[in-house]
């Protein structure tokens, strides 16, 4: 365990923005019904997250040579936060469309980071160990934030409690 110790803070972070997409890939589609956006729009929006997911994981080897492993993060999670508020700002399909082929992009590319970070720090005998770690830690994470969406609601613009 103590060789998990310095990747904490990293681990913290994957989960919180595995949590987050998880989260949104639901409820851009739930949102986008409630909004009246046709059945084909909120598939094109799916279909565009994964055209640009594609996208960022040919890309990011380059990116990464570049700036690193730490300006990648922190740059690629700005993005996402940006892309997410855009969503709340621009209610219209096409731009729905468009930030979800750049949040692609954005988070193929963090997931690549993530586990090249790791997979750069980890030793040898404890890489296993560490990659485990945050595959439960990545299914946990998108899974329970499931479990957030009735209680939040999809009506809202920022997370508040549906319930008294």
């Amino acid at each position: 365990m103590s060789s998990l110790r310095p990747l904490i803070p990293l681990l913290i972070a994957a989960g919180i923005l595995l949590a987050g997409n998880g989260l949104q890939g639901t409820l851009i589609a739930l949102r986008g019904a409630a909004e009246g956006f046709s059945e084909t729009t909120i598939g094109l929006m799916g279909s565009a997250y994964f055209a640009g997911f594609l996208i960022g994981c040919l890309y990011v080897p380059r990116l990464l040579r570049a700036v690193g492993h730490i300006r990648a993060f922190a740059a690629l999670a700005a993005l996402g936060a940006a892309g997410a508020l855009l969503l709340v700002l621009f209610v219209d399909p096409l731009a729905w469309i468009a930030v979800r082929f750049l949040s692609g992009i954005c988070f193929s590319s963090l997931f690549t980071t993530i586990e090249s970070w790791l997979n750069s720090a980890a030793q040898n005998t404890n890489r296993a160990r560490v990659l485990a770690v945050y595959r439960i830690i990545d299914i946990a994470a998108v899974t329970g934030s499931q479990y957030m969406l009735p209680a939040l609601g999809i009506e809202a613009s920022s997370p508040s409690p549906s319930w008294p």
